[in-house]
């Protein structure tokens, strides 16, 4: 199907929870317990760590997803989507 995931991916700067690689988009995706941190903290880890450096060369549209999960209700807390369009 041409979608490749990746967890726990090194760089120089740290790991990024989850990648997913199709053949149009790179997804960077950050995860943070709700008493941890919360989506934003998430979303602004993949900026200052740059975790889609290795990837600003390739023609691909790349996105950013900081979430957050809800430890109580064992859901998706929150999450943020930071694409070239902005957050959303």
């Amino acid at each position: 199907m041409g979608q490749f995931v990746h967890t726990e991916v090194h760089c120089a700067t740290g790991r990024a929870d989850c990648e997913v690689e199709t053949e149009n988009a790179i997804y960077i995706f950050e995860f943070k317990l709700n008493g941890n941190g919360s989506a934003e903290d998430a979303l602004q880890q993949i900026k200052d760590k740059d975790y889609a450096g290795k990837y600003k060369a390739s023609k691909k549209k790349i996105v950013l997803i900081g979430s957050s999960f809800d430890e109580e209700k064992r859901t998706i807390g929150e999450y943020l989507i930071n694409d070239e369009l902005g957050i959303i």
